[in-house]
């Protein structure tokens, strides 16, 4: 493994530590105050100056992660909240929303609050709040001969009586020394009916990433906006104002170019730190990307937003068959990659490679 900025065998590192605690591993916890007390959760720092913080109670999202200092995500004013504040009577369902790194959104709806069937969904639905709380939790550390691999792995009930019943099983993965980690989601319907499939994966990002010195970076082939303030923000849709006060959202809706065997990558980069956020993934398991642009004094937030659907009203998707639908027994898998570009090469080494994936299908 690469630590410290060389080479290391598994017994030159035991040799140097007495616990592997003092450089890498999982530390599993409860937090303890406000409206975060009872919320079960997981630091995991993997030696590279990379730590991230998986949620137990809500669907083992991924809240703080920072490299060597400098924050990644955005955390809302609520701060880190248990899913028990989770107000559904009001359509509010997101709120409080913790935000983070990732918040998963779906598994049969995501949008605005709206009806769904015979009941109201709030939010981007539930599977971050009421449906949260993963079960048959595990952590472990393995050594793969000279790697050091750290595992979080879990299961996330969604299921309403008369109605779905999806099991999603998510694993998360990194290795000591490095600056990413791997998140494979498996979800599978129980039920006996072919219900939707509408999955997105809430990503925001936040001040130092996000600033004026920086800039989406993705292989954008078109865009349509969500409404006519978006509209207005179409052409500096990819760069960042200083907070602003009273500004509204917008919200971007991307088609983006992908290789030959549907991988693609998108990314915010801040080229004055020399430091960027990416999201790896496949257009053929998510080929829908949504940005959700926030330039508000507090609410400093840019969302990159990888679904298999686009956050549209229950209705207009039904209508245009905007989902997926998911049969009895079937299993859909998800693979993401979220990494950190740490130097200048890497940062235009990304740049260069999403810009020849657009030439390549333009």
């Amino acid at each position: 493994m690469r630590l410290y900025d060389r080479i290391y065998t598994k017994d030159q590192v035991l040799k140097q530590v007495g616990h592997i605690s003092q450089i890498a591993g999982i530390k599993s916890y409860t937090l303890n105050d406000g409206m975060s007390q009872g919320l079960d959760a997981f630091d995991v720092k993997t030696g590279s100056g990379l730590i991230f913080t998986v949620l137990k109670d809500r669907a083992l999202d991924i809240a703080w992660m920072e490299y060597r200092g400098y924050p990644i995500g955005f955390i809302n004013k609520d701060g880190i909240t248990h899913p028990m504040y989770y107000r559904h009577q009001d359509c509010q369902g997101f709120l409080p929303f913790t935000s983070g790194v990732l918040t998963t959104c779906g598994l049969t709806y995501v949008g605005s609050p709206d009806k769904k069937q015979s009941f109201d969904v709030g939010l981007q639905d539930t599977i971050s709040n009421i449906a949260a709380p993963a079960y048959e939790v595990s952590y472990s550390h393995i050594w793969d001969e000279d790697e050091l691999i750290l595992n979080i792995e879990g299961k996330i009930q969604d299921s309403v009586l008369f109605h779905e019943n999806l099991t999603m099983y998510r694993n998360i993965t990194t290795k000591v020394g490095e600056n990413k980690l791997y998140i494979t989601d498996e979800i599978k319907n129980e039920g006996y009916d072919t219900v939707p499939l509408m999955l997105l994966y809430h990503m925001n990002i936040g001040f130092p990433i996000v600033s004026p010195d920086s800039k989406l970076i993705a292989p954008i082939l078109w865009t349509n906006p969500r409404n006519e303030e978006a509209q207005k923000g179409i052409e500096r849709m990819e760069r960042f104002e200083e907070p602003t006060p009273n500004y509204n959202e917008q919200v971007f809706f991307h088609k983006i170019a992908a290789d030959g065997e549907g991988n693609t990558y998108v990314g915010i980069i801040n080229e004055r730190l020399n430091i960027g956020f990416y999201i790896y993934y496949n257009v053929d398991e998510l080929p829908c990307l949504t940005q959700w642009k926030m330039m508000d004094e507090q609410d400093y937030v840019v969302g990159i937003e990888p679904g298999n659907c686009y956050p549209i009203e229950y209705p207009v998707a039904k209508d245009r068959g905007n989902f997926q639908m998911l049969s009895p027994g079937e299993i859909k898998e998800i693979h993401l990659e979220l990494g950190i570009l740490t130097t200048w090469e890497e940062i235009q080494c990304f740049k260069d490679s999403t810009l020849k994936l657009k030439k390549n299908v333009e």
